[in-house]
């Protein structure tokens, strides 16, 4: 996680998932993230509420912009800006990185 300064009156922060096979993927891993910082470990449900709306709304951008570009497919990580008032998750912004995998070279293995 890296935290950046100048949005406002709060510190931005950025969290980036690994390099995933797919774009589903890496959206699923925002998602474990996502309830692992922030739904599990909030005792005040209001709070709670409003983050995981935040959140439904942001996985729910994601989800559509990866299906318009069609790279639901493709390997990709998501980066996601986020700012964190009194416990509760609001994204300002997020990007997905598409990457191509492909065959660099074959290497033969002979057992004699």
């Amino acid at each position: 996680m890296i935290i950046a300064e100048g949005f406002g009156m709060s510190e931005v922060k950025i969290w980036r998932s690994k390099i995933a096979p797919t774009c589903r993927g890496a959206i699923f891993r925002a998602k474990r993230w996502f309830y692992a910082t922030f739904y599990s470990r909030i005792g005040d449900e209001g709070r709670r509420e409003r983050s995981r709306e935040n959140w439904v709304k942001l996985a729910r951008m994601l989800v559509e912009r990866s299906n318009e570009e069609q790279v639901s497919d493709k390997a990709a990580r998501i980066i996601i800006y986020y700012t964190e008032e009194g416990g509760v998750f609001t994204p300002i912004r997020a990007q997905i990185e598409v990457y191509e995998l492909k065959l660099l070279k074959t290497i033969d293995i002979s057992a004699e």
